[in-house]
């Protein structure tokens, strides 16, 4: 009876220690209010598109090797369907027209190798390698849920990636 009776008293005293502190802080310094304020979004999770990772060749200068190919890895699972020659757009610019080559897509890697020599002149070229997430008309490149690229790396789906880099003869 004595321990019914000190369960009795212990669970009355935490009720009322916690209804104090509820209507202290609570109600008092209205927290509730401010606690509506977080906005929801922050909460929700949507879709995270797939970005690229890397590049080879990086952005320093390349030589001797005019037909180097280029690799490019994905942080996520691509759809190799989407990954043509509409998608994936590599000039030099000597020539205003796109080089065209093999392409070459895996789950996470896609790789380019140019038919033959990239476009250069005496002092070399720039080579310039866009991949489509926004879809125009002829398709982006998406990941294997679907969703676009996220090129411009802004954490939404769509935007071009669009990179540089430097090749000598």
């Amino acid at each position: 009876m004595v321990g019914t009776v000190a369960g009795v008293a212990a669970g009355f005293v935490a009720g009322v220690t916690m209804k104090y502190t509820y209507d202290t802080y609570i109600t008092e310094q209205q927290v509730h209010k401010k606690l509506q304020f977080i906005p929801r979004r922050v909460f929700k999770r949507g879709p995270v598109p797939a970005t690229v990772m890397s590049v080879y060749p990086d952005q320093q200068t390349f030589s001797h090797n005019l037909k180097s190919p280029i690799w490019i890895e994905f942080d996520a699972p691509i759809d190799s369907s989407t990954v043509t020659k509409d998608t994936v757009i590599i000039k030099s610019s000597v020539s205003g027209k796109p080089v065209g080559g093999f392409l070459d897509a895996g789950t996470r890697m896609l790789m380019f190798r140019p038919y033959e020599d990239y476009p250069v002149e005496k002092g070399g070229a720039k080579i310039s390698i866009t991949l489509i997430g926004t879809d125009i008309g002829l398709g982006a490149i998406t990941d294997a849920k679907a969703v676009p690229l996220d090129g411009d790396k802004d954490g939404k789906a769509g935007g071009n990636f669009e990179y540089m880099f430097n090749i000598m003869k």
